[in-house]
C-alpha cells in the first residue's frame, strides 16, 4: 500500500508539474500577446499623431492657398483696371498688360534678369503669342527696375 501511495504521489507530482508547465506557458503566451497588443496600440498612437500633424499641415496649406488666391484675384482686378485706364492710342487694349505685373515678386537683380529673359521668350514678336507692344512694355519696365535696383 505504501508502494502504491508513493507511486500515486509521483503521478500526482508529475501531473502537478505538467499542469504548472501548462500554466506557465499559458502565462508567457498571454504576456507575449499583451506586449504585441501594447506595441500595436503604440503604433496606432504614432500613426494618429502623424495623421493629426498631416491634417493640420493640410489645413494650413489650404488656408494659405485660399489667401494666395484672394491676393491673386485682387492683383488681377488691379491690373485689369490699370490696363483699361492706361491704354495708349497705338496699342490695342486687349493685347498688352501694363504695370509691374510681369516683374511682381522679383527682389534682386539676378531674378529680374532671369524673369526678363523668360518673358522675352514668351512674348517675342516672332513667337506664337508674340506681341510688339507687350515686349515694349516689358522692356520699359525692365529698364526702370534695373535702374532702381542699382
Amino acid at each position: 500500500m505504501v508502494k502504491d501511495l508513493t507511486c500515486q504521489s509521483k503521478i500526482d507530482m508529475q501531473a502537478i508539474e505538467d499542469r504548472h508547465k501548462e500554466l506557465e506557458k499559458a502565462w508567457n503566451d498571454l504576456l507575449k500577446e499583451r506586449r504585441e497588443f501594447e506595441a500595436r496600440i503604440h503604433c496606432l498612437e504614432q500613426q494618429e499623431k502623424q495623421f493629426e500633424l498631416k491634417w493640420e499641415l493640410l489645413i494650413q496649406e489650404t488656408q494659405k492657398l485660399a489667401d494666395d488666391k484672394k491676393q491673386f484675384e485682387r492683383r488681377k482686378k488691379f491690373y485689369e483696371q490699370v490696363q483699361s485706364s492706361y491704354v495708349e492710342s497705338y496699342q490695342e487694349p486687349d493685347n498688352i498688360v501694363h504695370g509691374e505685373m510681369f516683374f511682381s515678386g522679383v527682389s534682386d537683380k539676378k531674378a529680374l534678369k532671369k524673369r526678363y529673359k523668360d518673358l522675352i521668350k514668351i512674348y517675342h514678336p516672332d513667337g506664337e503669342s508674340g506681341d510688339t507692344a507687350t515686349v515694349a512694355e516689358i522692356n520699359r519696365e525692365y529698364e526702370d527696375l534695373k535702374e532702381f535696383m542699382n
